[in-house]
């Protein structure tokens, strides 16, 4: 006999039900019958889905994936398309809930038997911040390493985190270069400067190119020049954190705080004269003002200060030299004062330092001649190393000191006899006791037991739930007090977990999460990788850029320190502004550079992530925006909607420089291709939503153009600067219901009539990067829970960590 198409559906549907779910009803047979076979069978084969060939077992990891695609499309309204018979809604209803009680349920097996993903390592980051954190230092590792791979938004997937020969040479290299800054002698930094002490440094230098003195107060004029105009510290004599002090006052700048910039300039640096501002403070014009600050400096590296506000040299050495004299804007430093490297009470931490006593104790050390018998090499510096009176038993004790903190729980005993037994060897072969040592703690640091999460598929016990709890919150090991608290069963109880939380929220090391997180999700650590274009952008300077990060970074410290609602991610009446920003967002204006929390009205057009110059930077590309590349940053990194690739066969859409025709419609002609339609029903929405601003985030009602059109912008918050207009901005659309939207801010206010699903999007963001695994279909009614349960303080984004913490995914592997 042969089969017809007919009769194969009609199997086809039989064994669906079987292979789903044994005692799946008629509702599930019929749904799949009359709306899936006529576009996926192995005749039509629409977006090459063959359903007559998909293996049925939800068993089957891949197999389930897809059935869960097909259960979302369904859900969402995507799928059957709308030029097809439509299901009634009772119908679509009772598809999902049969199709979805047996997704979840074959979920939830896997997670049972597997866990929610794969054991993973360390990120590079992890691992520097892990080993800074154990041996008290501050060192850059990340770079040793190649770059870990992004899955679901998130480096910390365990996917995506494999082991290469790279990584395993980068981790002795990395170990190695720790324990030696560790254990380095070095001078420190503890120097106080007036401002004659300074310009004394280089007197000539500072006189042509923009200084001079006044008293012990130095002047400077123009902005920093490496390294005549630029207030250098002195070298870092080795690694760690240290402290900027100075006094200093603004003058001749019309009443309005000038900035002073605090950055970092490495003496070997390719590019001197671009040192990376870190940090800037105003200082006022009617008195002086000291500010002291913190920052980790490599070996060699030092502190600079300048004045990023002030006249570049090139106008200040003509205009000095003509007339004689300068009464433009001047900053007056009067005191600098350098301290470090710092130990955690803030106070400078002398050799031998906490390093040093971390791995040694109070062993003491000897220059290496001394121990070795031979003479150290004439023009280099001696290393000193630890010299020990009974190496075997010192090695013993240190070790089993050592290893549960690095290892991050209870050592058993084996393990611990393991490593002492070796060092115990190489001390019998007449090994220095400081280079067997090096070794065995080099070894453990490259250990599986070290690099690893080790966790298995149940509820995690103690020390793997401090450990989870630290690398989602600190981006680091556990500290005793975690650890104590896991071995005494604390993190056992509801409210065992949320005292640890609230902790270590409060902690300084919570910054590592603030910062991790949202140069992850908002794609922060971008925000560099283009720079506006000069002729199109020429008002965006380096200065603005910064303030652009610090605002974004501002902002949501703020949501999480005052557990505001996760809704002011989309719509706020607050931000944070400085004068560069107030001029690029047409605010009222702010003098200074400093961040300041500011009100916003309505009108505006300002508020919440989507709106702020750091996001609208990274979704561009430094001369041209792109509808469909903001479309689907805000989908997925917002909405929690990931939109398929593009079909190979479809060209890219490029902009139109001449302007003679618009993004609208060249998309209005892709949009007409069958296959493109329906992702660009929801990706484009967003897209145009955003078109109204420019590549840093300004707002624009036409477009700039490189050449002349006969037409002008008047930019007149930056000088009355001109630029060649462009075509009109076309703004407003529709989103995938149907509803329109006129501008950014209708569009914001049509996303909030969904509350739930704002935040449900941004807790998947949060449970992903807690976990080290994406969100699977057994964790969609937690992330319902997660959702619900914070709705009484308004879905607060503190509220929401404490949430994830205590649900059924991060509790367990």
């Amino acid at each position: 006999m042969i089969a017809t198409p007919s009769t194969i559906r009609r199997l086809f549907a039989a064994a669906l039900c079987i292979g789903i779910s044994s005692a799946a009803t008629d509702g599930v047979r019929e749904f799949a019958e009359t709306h899936c076979f006529d576009c996926h069978d192995s005749t039509s084969r629409k977006a090459g889905l063959d359903l007559e060939k998909v293996d049925l077992s939800l068993s089957d990891k891949k197999s389930a994936m897809l059935w869960e695609s097909v259960f979302h499309r369904v859900a969402s309204g995507e799928m059957p398309p709308k030029n097809k018979s439509q299901p009634a809604p009772e119908a679509r209803a009772a598809f999902l809930a049969e199709l979805g009680k047996d997704l979840r349920k074959a979920s939830l097996a896997r997670q049972e038997k597997e866990g929610r993903g794969p054991v993973r390592r360390l990120t590079r980051t992890e691992y520097e911040t892990t080993v800074n954190d154990l041996l008290h230092i501050r060192t850059d590792l990340r770079s040793s390493f190649p770059d870990d791979a992004v899955t679901a938004g998130f480096d910390k997937v365990g996917e995506g985190l494999t082991l290469s020969a790279a990584h395993f040479a980068a981790y002795q290299e990395a170990a190695e270069k720790a324990l030696n800054q560790a254990i380095m002698r070095g001078a420190v930094l503890n120097t106080d400067s007036d401002g004659a002490k300074v310009f004394a440094a280089r007197p000539k230098e500072f006189t042509t190119f923009g200084g001079w003195l006044e008293g012990n107060t130095m002047a400077l004029a123009s902005r920093f020049f490496y390294p005549y105009t630029t207030v250098l510290g002195a070298e870092a004599p080795r690694n760690g954190r240290y402290r900027i002090t100075f006094t200093a006052q603004a003058r001749g700048n019309g009443g309005r705080p000038m900035p002073v910039a605090i950055g970092i300039l490495d003496s070997q640096t390719v590019r001197p004269d671009a040192p990376e501002t870190s940090l800037w403070f105003d200082v006022p014009e009617d008195r002086p003002r000291t500010v002291a600050a913190e920052l980790d400096l490599e070996f060699r590296q030092h502190f600079h200060l300048f004045g990023p506000s002030l006249v570049h040299r090139d106008v200040f050495m003509p205009r000095m030299k003509k007339e004689g004299r300068w009464d433009g804007p001047v900053l007056l430093l009067s005191r600098l004062k350098i301290e470090g490297p710092l130990k955690a009470d803030g106070t400078i931490d002398h050799w031998p330092g906490t390093g040093y006593r971390e791995l040694f104790d109070n062993i003491p050390a000897k220059p290496l001649s001394q121990i070795t018998g031979v003479q150290p090499e004439k023009g280099k510096p001696e290393p000193w190393f630890p010299a020990s009176a009974a190496p075997k038993e010192d090695a013993a004790r240190l070790l089993r000191r050592f290893l549960p903190k690095a290892f991050r729980r209870p050592v058993p005993e084996d393990v611990a006899a393991g490593y002492t037994a070796r060092a115990h060897e190489a001390i019998d072969r007449g090994v220095p006791f400081h280079r067997v040592m090096l070794d065995s703690y080099k070894a453990v640091l490259c250990s599986p037991h070290f690099l690893l999460l080790e966790e298995k598929p149940a509820p995690l016990g103690g020390p793997a739930l401090a450990s989870r709890l630290s690398y989602f919150l600190w981006n680091s090991a556990p500290d005793e007090v975690l650890l104590a608290a896991a071995v005494k069963g604390e993190l056992a109880t509801r409210d065992g977990r949320a005292r640890q939380v609230e902790r270590m929220l409060n902690d300084r090391r919570a910054e590592r999460f603030e910062r991790s997180f949202i140069d992850q999700w908002l794609d922060l650590k971008n925000l560099n990788a283009t720079s506006p274009d000069g002729v199109l952008y020429s008002e965006i300077t380096p200065s603005m850029v910064v303030a652009a990060e610090l605002e974004t970074r501002r902002f949501f410290h703020d949501l999480l320190a005052e557990n505001r609602s996760a809704l002011e991610s989309i719509q706020s009446d607050w931000t944070y502004s400085n004068e560069l920003l107030s001029a690029l967002y047409d605010l009222p204006d702010v003098a200074g550079y400093e961040m300041r929390r500011v009100p916003l009205t309505p009108q505006s057009r300002r508020g919440g992530f989507l709106t702020q110059a750091s996001v609208l930077k990274v979704t561009a590309d430094g001369a041209h925006t792109s509808p469909i590349i903001r479309g689907k940053w805000v989908n997925e990194r917002i909405l929690g909607v990931v939109p398929p690739k593009p079909p190979e066969d479809v060209p890219k859409i490029e902009p139109d420089i001449r302007g003679a025709t618009t993004i609208r419609e060249q998309l209005a002609k892709h949009r007409s291709t069958p296959a493109c339609m329906s992702c660009h029903t929801v990706i484009d929405p967003p897209g145009f939503a955003l078109e109204t601003f420019d590549v840093m985030g300004g707002w624009r009602d036409y477009y700039r153009m490189p050449s002349h059109t006969g037409a002008v912008i008047e930019l007149k918050r930056f000088g009355g600067r001109r630029v060649h207009r462009g075509p009109a901005v076309e703004s407003g659309y529709t989103m995938p219901d149907g509803r329109a939207f006129a501008d950014i801010t209708a569009y914001k206010a049509l996303l909030l009539e969904d509350k739930e699903r704002i935040v449900s999007a941004f807790a998947a963001n949060l449970l992903t990067y807690a976990t080290g695994s994406p969100v699977q279909f057994a964790d969609r009614d937690d992330l319902a829970a997660i959702v619900a349960g914070t709705r009484a303080n308004n879905f607060g984004v503190r509220s929401l960590i404490h949430a994830v913490v205590q649900s059924r995914p991060f509790l367990h592997k």
